[in-house]
């Protein structure tokens, strides 16, 4: 029973304290660990596709998990600008309030507003908590992972290209030897130095005189 009973009281104290960012918060960590490792574990997708949407997944996630933080703290601190007294009264005997007309029927209006005023607050908050973290999830992390993730990425691919680049060896042109080359062949000290070689023929024939 003294176990249990611990249990029941933890559990209580969550759910009076919790707060719908520190939910989605640990939702984003469960997904930013467990949805790479699944990746990475299908043997039937190619290496390079696992790692790259491995490593796409946990950018998301590890951009998401401050935004929703941040998205759902602001959102709640405007809380303080709805739970007023004012929004919880007539709008005439509020403004006989503030004129400083003081009427038993106005002060007890008054309190009673200030009363369901500081109710409501804690509601209030948890409720534009969530309204936060619904537009983080729908226009602001998506916003952000557009621009931050696609560099990270190309940049990470980039210097692993670098890595694996292999130096490319350009071959070397072949040299021009002189009877292919039309313009040394045109050219008129050469055609004399032909002239002079094929008269010389003439005297190393195999058995000429």
């Amino acid at each position: 029973m003294g176990i249990s009973k611990t249990l029941e009281k933890i559990c209580t104290s969550m759910g009076n304290n919790n707060k719908p960012t520190y939910v989605v918060m640990a939702i984003a960590t469960v997904k930013g660990i467990c949805r790479p490792m699944f990746t990475m574990m299908d043997k039937k997708e190619n290496p390079e596709t696992k790692k790259y949407t491995a490593i796409r997944e946990g950018l998301t996630e590890i951009i998401a998990i401050p935004v929703y933080w941040a998205c759902g703290e602001v959102a709640g601190k405007l809380s303080h600008l709805f739970a007023k007294p004012e929004n919880f009264m007539d709008k005439k005997l509020y403004a006989s309030f503030k004129a400083g007309k003081l009427t038993p029927e106005v002060v007890k209006a008054y309190e009673n507003a200030k009363v369901l005023a500081e109710n409501n607050l804690p509601k209030m908050n948890k409720n534009l908590m969530f309204m936060g973290v619904c537009g983080a999830a729908l226009f602001v992390i998506p916003a952000l992972c557009s621009v931050a993730i696609k560099p990270l990425m190309n940049k990470i691919q980039g210097n692993k290209a670098q890595k694996n680049k292999v130096t490319e060896i350009k071959p070397q042109a072949s040299p021009q030897f002189f009877g292919y080359n039309s313009q040394i062949r045109n050219n008129d000290a050469f055609r004399n130095v032909r002239s002079v070689y094929r008269g010389s023929d003439s005297g190393m024939r195999v058995g000429g005189l």
